[in-house]
């Protein structure tokens, strides 16, 4: 099996379906303050690779998303981001 360390993206092949898997995202947060009631809300944006601000991925690998709850507290399936294994037998890397 290759190495995906430092790769950025993971093109696979699942069910004749060609995935584009994104192995680095950006998570930038956002923090909301009202001053009426003195309450405070932090919200979390996911972006392609390094695209800060950039539009949202359609799938990450495993251990993106393990990190990304892990650091973050987001489920990324609660975003509607799928999760791929590239070394999984369902998959073949292109």
């Amino acid at each position: 099996m290759p190495s995906f360390t430092g790769r950025g993206r993971i093109t696979v092949e699942r069910d004749g379906e060609e995935i584009e898997v994104f192995n680095h995202v950006s998570v930038s947060t956002h923090h909301y303050v009202n001053s009426v009631n003195g309450y405070e809300s932090f919200e979390a944006d996911i972006s392609k690779g390094d695209m800060g601000g950039g539009p949202e991925p359609n799938v990450v690998t495993e251990r993106v998303a393990q990190l990304v709850f892990a650091e973050f507290n987001i489920d990324v399936g609660n975003r509607d981001i799928k999760v791929i294994d590239p070394e999984s037998d369902e998959v073949s890397v292109l």
